[in-house]
């Protein structure tokens, strides 16, 4: 039987919905042609996402379309024009970042940015509300103190303990800094300006550029101490130790300790087991450190910078820079030189999740999309991942 005029009302209001929103996808193209080229596209193609574009701005998902838990990548905070950047509080697209790197998830459900270029810490709402925790933006400095009194020099990656604390490696300072959930910021351990190498306590350790941390469930922090070429601890009573690789000494080997190599660590992750993970990011390969301090290569190969999928001795990353793990001890990676994120499952296979190898844009949308130079993953809930790519704030949701 041949539908009435009033069973069709809901079809023709979604079709025009949709017509609509490819209509604005077009200006919106030729508005982001006019304010400096490419950079950001809109991915197309009619999928029925029933009431996702009505929600907005609440809803992550416009203008790349679908629903929260679509497969695709969305915008969270940021803006679309490839030159806008600097930084700015606001809302979606309104917010501004300036060279966003680490990201977390916080208890609170919030995340956090390490913004590089302007020395600063940003709190997104998972709504895409940007706020400025710590720091001043375009003021670098090495102060401790409250909120916009508290200076960095470079922060690039960061991490959340069950209390809202962050820890923050202020990479330019070659120091471990603490940002307390009300913004109140202290340094942990290192001295301002002082790249060296030092185990021992906490202020009298030494850091050389570090990049990467985690926190293990014994309150223990790990740090990719990038220049340096290694590993280091810091334990619960503020002791630093070298866990493995030797300072100064940029290598690719697999051993334990002080024998194993690394060259430009710049991220590690931590499982509930206490295995390590770093992502070895000049050698382009991903690798582990048991409890025991064996380090051997999980995936990728050293000295090869490419793009493959498969077993992990066969797949291949270009400058991964990234990592996060999910509950289920499934680890993704962002491939930054790639310009996509991978997977690494628990039998070491990896694949190719989100973004398109070798494109230099972001392309909002269904999958696979495209990413630029994604430089901080984190696990949201639900199977979805956060990441900074540009100028952005980006929620992915992989294929399942």
């Amino acid at each position: 039987m041949r539908p009435t005029i009033l069973a069709l009302f809901p079809r023709i209001r979604r079709l025009l919905r949709h017509a609509g929103l490819r209509i604005g996808a077009l200006l919106l193209s030729a508005t982001l042609a006019a304010c400096g080229g490419g950079g950001v596209s809109l991915g197309f193609g009619y999928v029925d996402y029933d009431d996702g574009y009505d929600d907005y701005p609440y809803h992550p998902g416009w203008p790349g379309g679908g629903t929260s838990s679509d497969p695709g990548i969305f915008l969270i905070a940021g803006g679309l024009c490839p030159t806008c950047g600097g930084t700015l509080d606001g809302s979606g697209s309104a917010a501004r970042f300036d060279a966003p790197e680490g990201i977390v998830l916080g208890p609170d459900g919030n995340l956090f940015v390490a913004e590089r270029t302007s020395g600063t810490i940003r709190k997104v709402s998972q709504q895409g509300v940007a706020v400025t925790l710590a720091g001043s933006a375009g003021a670098s400095g090495s102060s401790d103190g409250a909120g916009g009194a508290a200076r960095f020099n470079g922060p690039t990656r960061l991490e959340a303990d069950v209390d809202g604390n962050l820890y923050v490696t202020d990479s330019g300072n070659s120091t471990i800094r603490q940002v307390s959930a009300a913004g109140a910021v202290t340094t942990l351990a290192g001295a301002a300006g002082q790249c060296g190498s030092q185990d021992g306590s906490a202020g009298n350790a030494r850091f050389c550029n570090p990049q990467g941390i985690t926190l293990d469930r014994n309150g223990n922090l790990y740090v990719a101490d990038t220049m340096n070429h290694t590993i280091r601890r810091i334990d619960r009573n503020n002791a630093v130790t070298t866990v493995a690789g030797t300072a100064g000494a940029c290598g690719s080997a697999d051993g334990r300790g002080n024998a194993a190599r690394f060259c430009e660590p710049r991220d590690i992750e931590v499982d509930d087991d206490g295995y390590l993970y770093v992502a070895d990011t000049a050698n382009s390969t991903i690798r582990e450190i048991s409890p025991s301090g064996e380090v051997r290569t999980v995936a990728g190969a050293a000295g090869q910078c490419g793009t493959a999928d498969g077993p992990g001795a066969s797949a291949r990353f270009c400058n991964a820079a990234a990592l996060t793990m999910d509950g289920a001890g499934t680890l993704f990676v962002a491939d930054t030189g790639n310009g996509t994120i991978r997977r690494i499952g628990s039998s070491g296979a990896v694949n190719t999740v989100a973004g398109t190898p070798g494109t230099r844009n972001v392309v909002l949308g269904p999958l696979p999309g495209s990413l630029n130079a994604p430089r901080g993953i984190t696990v949201l809930a639900a199977g979805s991942l956060a990441a900074t790519s540009q100028n952005m704030v980006l929620k992915l949701v992989p294929a399942r």
